[in-house]
């Protein structure tokens, strides 16, 4: 691709070594960081990991199944990649070998430095080795990738797995993607649904941006390419829903659960102190009795409603359908525009800097503020040269894909981490553009 900056030409064991030092460095990096890490940070809460993800796979190391408690339900409220990637870690490392708790560090390692390491890979293509050391770079050191270090969480292999499909889909530069790869970008979208349910409709940006680039193409063509890729992703997606059907006796698309109507929920109330560990935060006040009144009608029926008009039976608890919250809170939005503005303001900018327990949000505001304007000038970059355009756009596509899920859901910035770690990718525009300056000082 033009415009490479190719240094390492110089250095022919950094352009054939380079990826294999960028794994190593990043796993003995992460190893001393969660080494030095405070205990309050790598010994942190993980309810989703405490509650499911480890229970159940240790179900399934026991020949228990894919089951909930020691009352063995089906555990079909989520799909079950991370919980099967779980009992093959603990199926390799038994607690005879390993504790637990040093196997999922090792697990973690190993799959954030794998994550850095396609970062690394498709930074290479546009930029060459040794700028694409800054993307990889970024990614290792970002307080954001280090908090998942300490906890199973799910988005650990969730990065590998969209990364992976990012690079099969960027690194085709002047040819066409073969058959086969976009059969391989779907499979691999599919186990990042499976892993994470919001990967659910990342196959449509990704099919949006394949017929994009490939408009030169036939028609035809394009057609048959999606259809690759919508097939890979389809079958890695079959048995989990096979499994379903004959668990449920009827079609479930992802999950059969509340798991999807109580992020709705927690959508609307998020800037509460819902729960203990919570803070308050310092909300307008037609926003706090907005919440308070969608808290009130989902967890105290019968006592009032406040504005929000959902019929209850005074001291019977029956809270409303997502279907019948949702008609209310647009109804009330309708009335007063004023409160859906503040409302999706907040909810729009708090996706790229709130956290669970709106603590330490602070520190996150100035730490993404400075990557954000890193990636503006990179987009920048990017945008003004027809081989790199390609980049920006699709990194805008993603970016634009997990921020409308956080703003439908609850605005956390953990759901912005993977569009974060392929921002880092437009970062070496940035230090391209001032080599090339200097280099015209210099002429």
């Amino acid at each position: 691709m033009g415009n490479k900056v190719h240094p390492e030409r110089k250095y022919p064991r950094l352009e054939r070594r380079g990826g294999l030092w960028v794994f190593v460095f990043s796993m003995l990096f992460f190893t001393i960081c969660l080494q030095f890490m405070p205990d309050s940070v790598r010994q942190k809460s993980c309810s989703d990991c405490e509650g499911w993800y480890l229970p159940v796979a240790e179900n399934l190391v026991a020949g228990n199944g894919l089951g909930v408690g020691v009352e063995k339900r089906p555990a079909l409220d989520r799909p079950p990649g991370q919980v099967v990637l779980l009992a093959g870690l603990f199926w390799v490392l038994p607690n005879t070998l390993v504790d637990r708790e040093t196997a999922v560090y090792a697990y973690n390692i190993l799959l954030l430095a794998l994550s850095c390491l396609i970062l690394f890979s498709i930074s290479k293509v546009y930029w060459g080795g040794r700028l694409a050391l800054f993307t990889a770079a970024a990614w290792m050191s970002s307080p954001f990738v280090l908090w998942f270090l300490g906890q199973p969480y799910s988005e650990v292999p969730f990065f590998s797995a969209l990364f992976f499909a990012a690079w099969v889909m960027l690194k085709s530069t002047n040819k066409g993607l073969s058959r086969h790869q976009l059969l391989c970008v779907g499979v691999a979208l599919g186990v990042a649904t499976l892993i994470r349910p919001i990967g659910v409709a990342l196959v449509v940006p990704f099919l949006i941006f394949f017929w994009i680039e490939h408009r030169p193409a036939a028609c035809s063509s394009r057609i048959i390419g999606a259809v690759f890729l919508l097939f890979g992703y389809i079958a890695t997606l079959t048995p989990w829903h096979v499994y379903l059907y004959e668990q449920k006796g009827e079609f479930v698309f992802l999950s059969d659960g509340a798991h999807a109507s109580r992020s709705i929920e927690e959508g609307f109330i998020f800037g509460l102190r819902s729960k203990e560990y919570k803070i308050e935060l310092n909300l307008a006040p037609d926003v706090k009795e907005f919440m308070e009144d969608i808290y009130a009608v989902i967890f105290m029926p019968g006592e009032g409603s406040g504005s929000l008009k959902i019929g209850n039976p005074a001291n019977v608890y029956n809270p409303p359908s997502t279907q019948q919250l949702l008609q209310a809170v647009y109804e009330r939005f309708v009335d007063d525009p004023t409160l859906a503005l503040r409302f999706f303001v907040l909810k729009l900018t708090r996706s790229w800097y709130g956290t669970d327990s709106h603590q330490n949000e602070d520190i996150s505001q100035v730490l993404i503020s400075g990557y954000l304007v890193l990636t503006v000038f990179g987009f920048w970059s990017v945008i003004k040269k027809s081989h790199t355009r390609r980049l920006g756009l699709f990194v805008l596509m993603i970016t634009l894909y997990f921020w409308l899920f956080a703003f439908l859901f609850t605005p956390l910035v953990r759901y912005m981490i993977p569009a974060l770690g392929l921002h880092f990718l437009l970062i070496p525009a940035i230090i391209n553009w001032v080599f090339q300056k200097k280099q015209i000082l210099s002429d």
